[in-house]
């Protein structure tokens, strides 16, 4: 897998091959940005603090370090065996290798270090977010096996659930799991429910409106979740709503009702049609116990 700093020189080559074509040519546009100057003191300054961090390393630290780059599974649990950190960063202030092992598509070496005794904890739950924000469910079910979380915690740079990481970016399977392990899909006004309207996270609604029985009417920062979805112009997750008794006419804080925030004509037309039919006015399906 090519690392950043590849990717970096890559970009960077290719902007000074553009550049040069622009010269010769004679072309009437501007050269590439000078943010790809900056971009270039940038790769050469994460190099030297990568150097510099390395060699801060003891023995068993820089094995995992190198075991981890080189995706080595046995170098890695050899190197925990002689007593490296399961805990260590990618360098001072970067992701935990844990979560960087998530980030990069390999579970695999998250593992490792979760059953070495890394923390699920680490820096606010970064590797739970990130987890329910890219899965695999499977690992998000054994760091929840080795943390003692309240079924309503919430963190992170956005101060959100777990629940609502995971509904914001899709991951019903996620979902499933949180609530498997006793976490509360529903807590903090429906927000779950509310993120997954902003993203049009059909599927989503669809679990925690018919299988969880989320409120449809609880307002997270004054709004229900259809002011969410009108705004957005999530259709399918409107719709969904809608069918399951959520109120076109619900009025937020300042007496506005989702018409006023509908997206488009095709929003507007499906709430007119959700008041006309009145279907919020019929009595409530039997919630799930």
């Amino acid at each position: 897998m090519e690392s950043a700093y590849e990717t970096l020189n890559r970009i960077l080559e290719r902007s000074r091959v553009l550049n040069d074509l622009i010269h010769e040519l004679g072309l009437d546009m501007p050269p590439m940005p000078v943010a790809l100057e900056e971009l270039y003191v940038y790769r050469e300054r994460r190099k030297a603090e990568e150097s510099d961090y390395r060699q801060a390393l003891d023995a068993p630290n820089l094995m995992l370090y190198d075991s981890y780059e080189a995706k080595c599974p046995a170098g890695m649990q050899e190197a925990l065996a002689a007593g490296a950190n399961p805990d260590l960063r990618m360098s001072w202030e970067g992701d935990l290798l844990m979560t960087d092992a998530v980030l990069c598509g390999w579970p695999k070496g998250a593992e490792i270090l979760l059953e070495a005794g890394a923390s699920p904890m680490e820096d606010d739950a970064e590797l739970l977010i990130t987890l329910c924000c890219e899965g695999p469910s499977w690992l998000l079910k054994k760091a929840l096996s080795l943390c003692n979380l309240p079924a309503d915690w919430q963190g992170g740079c956005d101060y959100m659930s777990l629940a609502a990481y995971a509904a914001a970016y899709g991951q019903v399977d996620c979902l499933r799991v949180l609530r498997e392990c006793g976490m509360d899909l529903l807590a903090h006004d429906g927000k779950a429910l509310c993120e997954a309207c902003k993203r049009n996270q059909t599927e989503v609604v669809r679990y925690l409106v018919h299988d969880c029985g989320a409120p449809l009417e609880d307002e997270y920062d004054d709004w229900s979740p259809l002011f969410y979805a009108a705004e957005h112009d999530a259709l399918d997750c409107a719709r969904i709503l809608l069918e399951a008794g959520a109120n076109p006419l619900h009025e937020d804080i300042c007496g506005y009702t989702p018409f006023k925030w509908a997206a488009s004509k095709h929003m507007r037309a499906l709430l007119e049609d959700a008041k006309r039919i009145n279907r919020w006015l019929m009595p409530p399906a039997k919630r799930p116990s």
